[in-house]
């Protein structure tokens, strides 16, 4: 904290970053009272999809009123921050609200699974960046670079480089087939701009991102696209710091400083488990839990819990939890904690038997389902779920699936 409070009065420009990552609080409070109702999706009315490391979330829920009261501090210290901050006085005050903002944030994420996101994991680790890494002029760019470079290398994959993950609804295919391999070039070459000696270029850049994510608000809806415009902000706040801008500089005295390191290898090190696990992680959704998503292709399904009775009858329950994103969508994590709350009831049911989890998945445009999940007898035998190892009751391959039927 003593090297940011120092670089903030050395540049005072600096203090607009704290500015920006202060609005983009507000921005998330606006986003959880409309497209994704924090009030509900944390209601105690609502079956908790609870992360892997805290499954018993449903436990630290509070209650209607103090949610409340919760979202409403969380909101107003992001309006005390955002005023606290072009102010220029209060270097520690306005710091410390920035971790306690942080702090909230991530206390209502590990409530629900579904409360996840790219829009929350950016700024984040833009939030951090600032905090924690030294340097900030060349340090906060840098980041934006390992973001935008990491986002190219996770879409070279087939159903990125063919088009079919994008959803596209306003120009022919053949835009989104050149599309696709343009974003490639963005964020794989066009980025190294960012460091470029000549303002020429890195504007030229700069355009392009913002472009790039003002299209993808039709594809995104509305929050995705602004967090990140609004976050390029940073980088007009840095550029006219340095005079000498230069690409092997820069790496060397943003890596020379151990918190851009350690930093950085964590990040890199979470997404390393959708690699080294077996399967298609857009399928299965194992190792993505605690990394960068980016476009997956469209990934359909139907889960079911199917419930044998004594009487030799059977219920199919069908599965349909509301406000999940296309990450989460399919996802055999939100299945088996929903399972698990039918099984709560069906506990209590003497007329039943067993319960079996079953969800059929498919590609968007696909004709065949194939069993991702078929798990039998789940309530005497509860599944369990690993964030950085195989887990055995997920399909892996398609070798690992037998078609079930084509609808």
């Amino acid at each position: 904290m003593k090297t940011l409070k120092s670089e903030l009065l050395k540049q005072p420009a600096l203090w607009a970053v704290g500015a920006i990552l202060s609005f983009e609080h507000l921005l998330t409070v606006f986003f959880w009272l409309t497209e994704r109702p924090l009030l509900l999706i944390l209601s105690p009315s609502t079956p908790a999809v609870c992360w892997p490391l805290l499954s018993q979330c449903e436990a630290f829920k509070p209650g209607p009123l103090l949610l409340q009261i919760l979202l409403g501090t969380y909101a107003a210290l992001a309006v005390i921050s955002l005023v606290l901050w072009p102010l220029k006085k209060k270097p520690a005050e306005a710091v410390g609200l920035l971790w306690v903002l942080l702090v909230f944030r991530l206390g209502f994420i590990i409530l629900d699974y579904r409360l996840t996101g790219n829009y929350h994991y950016i700024p984040t680790l833009l939030t951090l960046a600032f905090l924690l890494i030294p340097e900030r002029a060349r340090s906060l760019p840098m980041t934006f670079f390992v973001l935008y470079f990491t986002a190219g290398l996770l879409k070279l994959n087939g159903q990125w480089l063919s088009g079919s993950a994008i959803n596209e609804r306003l120009l022919p295919s053949v835009f989104t087939e050149l599309g696709v391999w343009y974003v490639l070039v963005l964020e794989l070459g066009f980025i190294f701009l960012l460091f470029a000696k000549s303002n020429r270029w890195f504007y030229f850049l700069f355009a392009q991102l913002v472009i790039f994510h003002l299209y993808s608000w039709h594809l995104t809806r509305f929050f995705y696209p602004s967090v990140m415009l609004l976050l390029l902000g940073t980088l007009l706040v840095t550029r006219p710091l340095i005079s000498d801008w230069n690409i092997k500089a820069t790496f060397q005295k943003v890596f020379a400083l151990r918190s851009a390191v350690i930093l950085t290898a964590i990040f890199l090190a979470l997404q390393l488990p959708q690699y080294y696990l077996p399967g298609d992680a857009a399928l299965t959704g194992e190792g993505r839990m605690y990394a960068l998503i980016m476009y997956d292709g469209r990934v359909q399904c139907e889960p079911h819990v199917t419930l044998w009775k004594k009487d030799q009858s059977k219920e199919t329950v069908p599965l349909l939890p509301p406000w999940l994103m296309t990450r989460t969508a399919c996802d055999p994590l939100v299945y088996m904690r929903l399972a698990e709350h039918i099984c709560q009831w069906t506990d209590r049911d003497p007329a039943v038997l067993q319960a079996d989890l079953t969800v059929p998945v498919r590609y968007q445009g696909d004709s065949d389902w194939q069993p991702l999940v078929t798990a039998t007898n789940i309530c005497k035998r509860p599944l369990s779920y690993s964030s950085f190892f195989p887990n055995p009751w997920i399909a892996k391959s398609r070798k690992d699936f037998q078609t079930i039927g084509s609808k």
